[in-house]
This record gives structure tokens, C-alpha cells and sequence, in this order.
């Protein structure tokens, strides 16, 4: 009776105790304002509660005590009452406190804190640090009576070890609980004593959160008890004691139970060899020599090159802050500083537009597979979808095919698109402070610009639609497209002030999804079949050309000069008439700035094939023909009085005749045959010229002898294998006896020479 007498006084003692510390805390908090003060007193005053309870099990506990003495000794004295039937109502009201009372005021118990809790949190969160005044003084007054519960709180836990006063280890476990409390708050005081009130809104949010955590064992306790089954003979352990602050009033019962376990598991007793009896001898020294240890490699900061680092002061930086430049630096140890390191010196990456986590397909040799056909991802990651802006002609299309009562092609189209930004940081402050988390908020940015830009951008097509239209994303307006995003993005960096320079944005990845790909392939074969008639048609017209003058080219290059003389002869002939004249010339300018549009378009297409200006020759020199004479027209129009055309004319002209000598193939063959013929004609009527001169002079000299001459080199001409005769006698007298029989020319001429002619 006495041992549960005197657990009541103490019990007493320590709720009077925990009611000075909550009216202490209250004026604290009154005097000082400090938030972590307030969210702090509603732990001390559930103390008051939980002693109040112990009080009274101590004393139901003494009353059932004392009864059972009464009813010993009347027993020992042989009197009429029978023990075993005897009324015990101190032990019946015990048993109803323990079964009834204990369970609801844990649960109630459990409530308070709770609920408290909650609202406590609520009200801490959004704190701003502020001065508190009398923070010294109060800190003072808060020692002594934290020293006070402190002297309480060992001395009943003591107490609590032997099993008549095992009630006083919930209490005074929680009494120690709130005396770490006091310490914090303590601390914090001190700090803003000293002018740094900063930690003061961050313990306002810590308390409740512990009390939040007491409740909810307070809950799990009520719960488990329920269930507990209950030995005859087991030590009574209420509901509301706490295991977690029995482990922090009691840590060596934490050694005990981790030695034992090892003994267990070794299978003989090791906490009671050497090494571990000097372990456990020398466990407080080393550990704070650990402590220290720590607390010194906190204190010291190691900048590496390409870095710089911030140093925060209780969680706090000053915009007029210098950053440390690289090498050894010595600071407060953590947690009152803190140093947050930024990466200046290396090339951060993002990549846009990937998704999820997939693994990517490969082949055999393990190369991945990226497919149109197939699904797949950039790297381990799936490539997201982006919406295109259909173009008018297919908006047209789709309201034809819509009034048609076909099916009509959908507004928009789906495109892959993977974007590669990198980027340094110029800011180091701006990049670590001006947001949470920079590199999370410069992505969803850049994919922000990129849904936007694709939105208006066409998929592969290029359409006058308007200049600030994006054109052919998936083809030939790649270039444009990571140029047109990195002006773009910077400017939305530098309108965030995040400190970054962007050094490279390029689209690595644009392609149609697998789902599209069957129609995709059926435009391509379709262009492709386009090419080949093109090509073919190329071909055709370079067969002819060749025909027409030797070399494409030089057919290409007559056809500008010739095109030259006749613009500029209309121009001539137009000038006095200021109306067809600008007609003429404008015509005429449109014609070669076309014609310049569709040399560029083919240069640029020979070139994404590969091909380099050596091999473009004939095009290069045809668009500076064409360049020239688009200057010269310019000059005419804007000058149409100062301008020469006679000289234009004539210069054209005398093109037109170089083009012509440099010609070959079908027309430089008849034009040589012509020329040939020309000379051959000449030649020769220029011979029988002058052989008529010469055959007129012996006519003038000797008619007679002349005709003679002619004569006989007519039949000489006319019958060189006939017999001829020359008579020198009238013909009149002469007698003709032929013998007509054939005979060799060498035998007549033998016979005619025999006869003497």
C-alpha cells in the first residue's frame, strides 16, 4: 500500500509539474509570440491529463490493496466472513477502471491529440519568420523549468522499472518527451535572441506533426488492446503508454534487445566477448567522436572547377550573395549552413518530347530498331504525339469531301517529334533560386513552344499560307524549325530569368506514328513516281537539247540570250509608250524571277541529294544569266529614260551570235554543210569564171581555129572510144567501104597505122 501511496504522490508531484510547464509555455507564448510556443502547449497540457490518470490507478490500485489486507486479517481470525465469497468492490471498481476507463480515455486521449494536431499544422503552415521579443529571458525561465521535469521525468522512469510502479513509465516517459520539447524551443529562442528567427515557423510545423504521429500509436494502442489476449498473471501495461517514448526515455533497452538478438543468431553468448564489451565501453566516446567527425566534414566545402556554390544560412541566401569560386572553403556545419552546388561549366541536355519507359526492340548484334513501321522509342522511352495544323487546300478538302458525303480527312495531324536543347548556365543564382527546380520548369517550357509552334506548322508540304506560317516540319523545314524554337525559347528564358544561354536546339527525330505509315508510304510512292516521270522527262528534254546543240547547258544558255534580245528589242520598240512599256518589263520581270524560284528549288533539291556545286554547273550558271538580266530589267524600269537600249541590244545580239559559234550537234551540221556548200558554189562558178576569160581571149585571136579546137575536144569528150578520121580532100569525092565486123581497139588501132592514116 505504501509503494502505490507513494507512486500517487509522485504522480501528483509530476501533474502540478506539468501544469507550472504548460502555464510557463502559455506566458512564453503570450510574452515572446512565438508560434512554435503555441503549437507546443498542447502537448504539455495532455501531460496534466495522462498524470491525473496514473494518479488515479495508483490509488484504486491502494484501495484494492488495502482491502485485501482488511480482508487477511479477518480470515486469520476465524471470523463468520468467507473470503471466497466476500464482496471485493475496490478490486471490481480497479478491474472497471482497467477495462473501461483506461481504452477510452486512450482513445479520447488519442482525439485530443489528434485533432489538435491538425489544427495546429494548419495554422503553422504559411508562418513567416518574426521577431520575438523577451526571447532571452524566456529561454532562461524555460531551462529551469525543463530541468526541473527533467530530474521528474529520470526519477520516475527509474522508479517505473520495478513492477509495483510500472505505471509511472508512461508519464514520465512523456514528461522526458516534453522536456526535448523544451530544449527545441530553447533553442529557438536563443536563435532569435541572436537575430535569426528563421527556425522558429519551421518548429511551429514540426510539433504538430510529432503530436500527430503520438496519436496515431495512441489509435493503433486502442486498436491492438482489443485484440491482446490476457494471460492470468501478466503484468498490466495500459493502453496509452507509449512505445515510442519509452524507447527515447529508455535507448539502453534498445542495446539489450540488439544483443540478444546477435547472441541468437551466433548461437553463443557474443556480448560477452572482448571486443564487444570494448565496443560497448567505448560506444558513447566514439560516437561522439563520430559526431564531431561529421560536423567537420560539413563544415568544409570543396568547390571543382566548372562550379560554383551558395552557401545558405539557416536556410536562407541573400540576393547580394557571392557565390564560391572553386578550391577549399570552411562554413558553419550543417544544418545552420547549408551549400547547394551549380554546374557552369558543362552543357546541360533536355530531350523533348518522350514519354514513358519502354524497351526499345534491336536486332541480332543488338542495335535498336527504330522503325516507322513499328512503335518505338528514343532510347528507353516512347516519342509523345504532336497535333499538326492542317493547310487550307486540305481544309478545301475536307469541306468538298464533306459536301460530297465522302469521308473526310481529319483537321489535324499526329507527328513524332524528339528535340534536342541544350543549353549552359550564364546565372548561377537566377538558375538555382529564381525557380524550384530550373531544369524541370525550362522542359515543360520548351515543350509548352513546341505544341504551340507545331500547332501552326505543316506537316511536309510548303504553302503560301503567310510568312510567319512554319513549313514542311517533317522535311525540309527541319532546319528552320530548330532555329525558329531556339529564338523562341531563349526568349522565354530570358523573360523567366532563369540564367541559361541556349547553345543548340535541333530536331533529331520527326516521322509520322506506325499507324500511319501505310498511307504515308502510298504519298511517297506517289512522289516517287512523280520523280521518275520528272526525271524521265528530264532526260527527254536533255536528249533534245543535246540533239538541238551538243551540250544541254549551252542549249539552256542560247535560249536566256535569245530571250535577252527579244525582251529587250520589245522594250526598244515600246519606250515611247510608257503603258506597254511597263507591261513589257514587268512581264518580263516576273518571267526571271520565276524562273530564278525554280533554278533555287532544283539546286537545293541536287544538293539534299548530295550533289556539290562542281556538278551544278550548268544551273548555277543559268540563275546568274538570269540574275544578271533581272538587273538589268530592275534598271530599266526604275530607269527607263538613262537606259541604253541600243548598246542592251547589241550586246544581247552579240550573245546570241557567241552562243551560236559555241553550238553543236544537229544545227552546227547544217549550218557547217551550209557554209561548205557556200564555199564549194562560190568556188566553183568563180573557176568556170575564170576559164571563160581565158578560152575568150584565143576566140578573139583565130575564131576558126578556135572552134576547131572546141570541136574536136567535144568529140575527144564525147566519143573517146570511137574511130575518128581526119581527111585532108572534099569529102564529095571520097569513096566509104566499111567492113562492119568487130575487132579489138588494139588491133584497129595496128591496122589504121598501117595503112598511113
Amino acid at each position: 500500500m505504501n509503494e502505490q501511496k507513494r507512486g500517487g504522490n509522485v504522480a501528483l508531484g509530476g501533474a502540478i509539474l506539468q501544469l507550472i510547464a504548460t502555464v510557463v509555455v502559455l506566458i512564453v507564448w503570450r510574452k515572446t509570440g512565438s508560434d512554435a510556443a503555441l503549437t507546443s502547449l498542447w502537448l504539455l497540457l495532455g501531460g496534466v491529463l495522462l498524470w491525473g490518470v496514473t494518479m488515479l490507478l495508483f490509488y484504486a490500485r491502494q484501495l484494492e490493496l488495502q482491502e485485501e489486507a482488511e480482508l487477511a486479517e479477518i480470515t486469520r481470525r476465524d471470523t463468520i466472513f468467507d473470503e471466497a465469497g466476500a464482496d471485493r468492490p475496490a478490486r471490481r471498481r480497479l478491474a472497471a477502471l482497467r477495462r473501461w476507463a483506461v481504452p477510452i480515455f486512450t482513445l479520447l486521449f488519442a482525439g485530443y491529440h489528434g485533432t489538435l494536431a491538425i489544427l495546429m499544422f494548419r495554422y503553422a503552415q504559411g508562418l513567416e519568420a518574426k521577431a520575438l521579443i523577451y526571447a532571452g529571458p524566456a529561454a532562461g525561465f524555460l531551462g529551469i523549468v525543463g530541468m526541473a521535469m527533467f530530474l521528474l521525468s529520470r526519477y520516475s522512469t527509474g522508479m517505473s522499472s520495478v513492477s509495483s510502479w510500472r505505471l509511472l513509465r508512461a508519464p514520465g516517459s512523456y514528461m522526458l518527451v516534453c522536456v526535448l520539447f523544451f530544449a527545441v524551443l530553447m533553442v529557438d529562442l536563443l536563435f532569435a535572441y541572436s537575430g535569426n528567427p528563421a527556425l522558429d515557423p519551421v518548429i511551429a510545423v514540426i510539433f504538430p506533426i510529432i503530436e500527430l504521429i503520438f496519436a496515431a500509436e495512441m489509435l493503433l494502442n486502442f486498436v491492438l488492446d482489443l485484440y491482446r489476449p490476457r494471460l492470468p498473471g501478466d503484468e498490466y501495461r495500459p493502453s496509452y503508454d507509449s512505445r515510442i517514448f519509452n524507447l527515447l526515455a529508455e535507448p539502453g533497452r534498445v542495446g539489450h534487445s540488439i544483443a540478444d538478438t546477435i547472441n541468437y543468431q551466433f548461437g553463443f553468448e557474443v556480448s560477452r566477448t572482448w571486443f564487444y564489451q570494448l565496443i560497448s565501453r567505448a560506444f558513447v566516446p566514439l560516437l561522439i567522436f563520430g559526431v564531431l567527425v561529421l560536423m567537420g566534414l560539413s563544415s568544409m566545402v570543396i568547390v571543382d572547377e566548372g562550379e560554383v556554390c551558395y552557401v545558405k544560412h539557416w536556410g536562407r541566401l541573400s540576393p547580394a550573395a557571392e557565390p564560391l569560386p572553386p578550391g577549399v572553403h570552411i562554413k558553419w556545419p550543417w544544418p545552420i549552413d547549408t551549400a547547394d552546388r551549380i554546374r557552369t561549366g558543362e552543357v546541360h541536355e533536355i530531350l523533348l518530347g518522350l514519354g514513358e519507359q519502354k524497351e526499345p526492340k534491336a536486332d541480332k548484334s543488338g542495335n535498336l530498331l527504330l522503325l516507322w513501321t513499328e512503335e518505338h522509342g528514343y532510347g528507353s522511352r516512347l516519342e509523345n504525339d504532336f497535333l499538326i495544323g492542317a493547310s487550307q487546300r486540305a481544309a478545301m478538302l475536307r469541306e468538298k469531301r464533306s459536301e460530297g458525303g465522302e469521308k473526310a480527312p481529319a483537321g489535324v495531324s499526329i507527328i513524332k517529334l524528339v528535340v534536342l536543347v541544350q543549353y549552359r548556365v550564364t546565372n548561377p543564382y537566377e538558375y538555382a533560386y529564381r525557380a524550384t527546380d530550373a531544369k524541370t520548369l525550362i522542359t515543360d517550357v520548351a515543350t509548352q513552344e513546341m505544341m504551340q509552334y507545331c500547332a501552326s506548322a505543316t506537316l511536309e508540304e510548303v504553302v503560301d499560307e503567310g510568312a510567319d506560317r512554319p513549313q514542311a516540319l517533317m522535311t525540309s523545314g527541319r532546319a528552320a524549325a530548330a532555329r525558329a524554337l531556339r529564338g523562341r525559347l531563349q526568349t522565354r528564358m530570358d523573360e523567366l530569368k532563369l540564367g541559361v544561354e541556349l547553345l543548340y536546339v535541333g530536331v533529331l527525330s520527326a516521322h509520322p506514328p506506325s499507324e500511319a505509315v501505310p498511307q504515308f508510304e502510298k504519298v511517297l510512292e506517289a512522289e516517287r513516281l512523280q520523280d521518275k516521270q520528272r526525271y524521265e522527262a528530264q532526260a527527254e528534254a536533255n536528249k533534245t537539247l543535246a540533239s538541238v546543240a551538243g551540250d544541254p547547258g549551252k542549249a539552256l544558255q542560247l535560249y536566256v540570250a535569245l530571250h535577252r534580245a527579244e525582251v529587250l528589242d520589245e522594250l526598244m520598240k515600246f519606250r515611247s509608250d510608257p503603258a506597254k512599256f511597263h507591261a513589257a518589263v514587268t512581264d518580263a520581270i516576273d518571267q526571271a524571277t520565276g524562273q530564278i524560284g525554280v533554278l533555287n528549288d532544283e539546286i537545293q533539291r541536287e544538293k539534299l541529294l548530295g550533289k556539290k556545286d562542281t556538278d551544278l554547273e550548268t544551273r548555277l550558271g543559268l540563275k546568274l544569266a538570269y540574275e544578271a538580266f533581272l538587273a538589268e530589267l530592275n534598271f530599266a524600269q526604275k530607269n527607263p529614260k538613262e537606259f541604253d537600249y541600243a548598246k542592251a541590244l547589241s550586246d544581247a545580239r552579240a550573245a546570241v551570235e557567241e552562243r551560236f559559234d559555241e553550238l553543236e550537234g544537229e544545227p552546227a551540221k547544217l549550218i557547217a554543210e551550209a557554209r561548205a556548200y557556200r564555199w564549194d558554189r562560190e568556188l566553183s562558178e568563180k573557176t568556170r569564171l575564170e576559164l571563160y576569160r581565158q578560152q575568150l581571149l584565143p576566140f578573139k585571136t583565130a575564131p576558126a581555129v578556135y572552134r576547131f579546137s572546141r570541136y574536136m575536144d567535144v568529140l575527144d569528150e564525147t566519143l573517146p572510144d570511137t574511130m575518128k578520121y581526119v581527111l585532108g580532100v572534099n569529102r564529095d569525092l571520097l569513096e566509104l567501104r566499111l567492113n562492119l565486123e568487130t575487132q579489138d581497139k588494139d588491133v584497129l588501132d595496128v591496122a589504121t597505122e598501117g595503112r598511113g592514116e
